[in-house]
């Protein structure tokens, strides 16, 4: 029995054994199980052994009350309850007769319980009238806590379930919201960040010097945020499933150039070596190279973050029909135990390293799905002082699935 319960949350599979050993182990000839309902305050059938058919419908269609008959008063007295001959007149219950053509003679009846409160009741049955044995009583408590902790759990497991459901349905409203809103969202940012470059160009008219360092700013900090913006959407459009790759020829050197190009003024500012080592010889490829190109930002944007000293470089190689694009650099390095949730988004290894360094933590998370979307994967490697190198791996002719 204790297997049973342990084996799985199925509560009719473990209901069904419990009723099943109880009456084998106490040798009678039937036995049920009901579930007790708080709202309606009354007891539903849910497991039966040797049980007439007739029984059965009888009880599915008309529940036992709390308080009737000798389930319903073994309940209330949260006591044992057992009826020696059904045909004394003391006993009356409206199954009495239909109880009485099936054959019963005998019925005992235990509470389940749980902290005192009621769970149900387990039946056991004989077709000869006399008084049950006090050693089946107490083995009927034991079959009884069995039980009532099974339908506790399944409770419990229903219950989480359900909250389950009901997060997941938020969380694709929320993803939908935002996959919705993108243009939305990045729309005025775009202006804002287009307007205030035109006054950086003088566009406009003159720029007083004073002026130059913080519209510098608000042009740093504004393409800042739509780069977190950017991250949020696309993660909330691949949750909604609304993701979708743009497909066609690309060579790979291109993306890389375009990656230092864009990232060379951080690694002077730095004062790091930021370089790049391709074979000339790289086969034209076929995938969405907008978002490799955004995998590898992140990547390199992450290793400059996080590396103080020495250099960060972008290499590509390619074997056995896939491409592979690594981001080394002599950075902080990141411990064995953080290195399976860096992924996960949202997550940072470490709330100090995050406050000093900043960032959201989703711009990995995101990486990955678009390397999975393109039938690849992504790993680290990386030493704690020694440096990180994060690595994917595509294929060279990436398909739509």
């Amino acid at each position: 029995m204790g297997r049973a319960i342990s084996s799985t949350l199925d509560l009719a599979t473990v209901l069904q054994t419990i009723v099943t050993r109880a009456v084998q182990l106490t040798g009678l000839n039937g036995g049920s199980i009901y579930e007790f309902d708080e709202g309606g305050r009354e007891f539903h059938l849910r497991a039966a052994e040797n049980m007439a058919d007739a029984l059965v419908e009888t009880y599915r269609r008309m529940p036992i009350r709390l308080g009737e008959g000798i389930v319903g008063s073994a309940a209330a007295k949260r006591e044992p309850v057992q009826v020696a001959d059904i045909q004394d007149p003391s006993y009356q219950t409206r199954y009495r007769e239909l109880l009485l053509r099936q054959g019963y003679r005998a019925i005992l009846a235990v509470p389940l319980l749980r902290d005192e409160q009621i769970i149900g009741a387990l039946t056991v049955s004989r077709n000869e009238p006399g008084a049950f044995a006090p050693e089946v009583i107490e083995l009927l408590k034991t079959f009884a806590a069995q039980s009532a902790m099974a339908i506790q759990n399944a409770r419990l497991f229903r219950e989480i379930e359900e909250k389950g459901k009901q997060l997941e349905q938020a969380s694709k409203h929320k993803s939908n919201f935002l996959a919705s809103m993108s243009h939305e969202l990045r729309t005025p940012l775009n202006a804002i960040l287009g307007f205030n470059e035109m006054i950086i160009g003088e566009i406009y008219g003159e720029v007083p010097e004073d002026m130059r360092e913080p519209l510098a700013d608000i042009q740093t900090s504004g393409k800042h945020l739509l780069r977190l913006i950017n991250n949020v959407l696309d993660l909330a459009k691949i949750e909604a499933g609304r993701m979708e790759l743009s497909l066609d020829d690309y060579w790979a050197q291109d993306l890389v150039e375009s990656v230092v190009s864009t990232l060379r003024p951080l690694a002077a500012e730095k004062g790091l070596v930021f370089l790049a080592t391709l074979p000339d010889d790289l086969p034209l490829a076929y995938g969405d190279g907008g978002r490799i190109t955004q995998c590898l930002m992140n990547l390199a944007g992450n290793s400059l973050k996080f590396t103080k000293a020495g250099k960060v470089e972008i290499s590509v190689t390619a074997e056995g029909g896939m491409l592979v694009y690594k981001v080394s650099d002599t950075g902080i390095g990141i411990p064995p135990d953080k290195i399976g949730s860096l992924f996960t988004e949202f997550k940072q290894t470490d709330a100090t390293i995050a406050s000093e360094y900043g960032g959201t933590g989703l711009g990995l998370s995101i990486s990955k799905k678009f390397v999975e979307m393109h039938g690849g994967r992504i790993w680290v490697e990386s030493e704690p002082g020694r440096g990180s190198a994060f690595i994917f791996e595509v294929p060279l002719r990436a398909a739509i699935t």
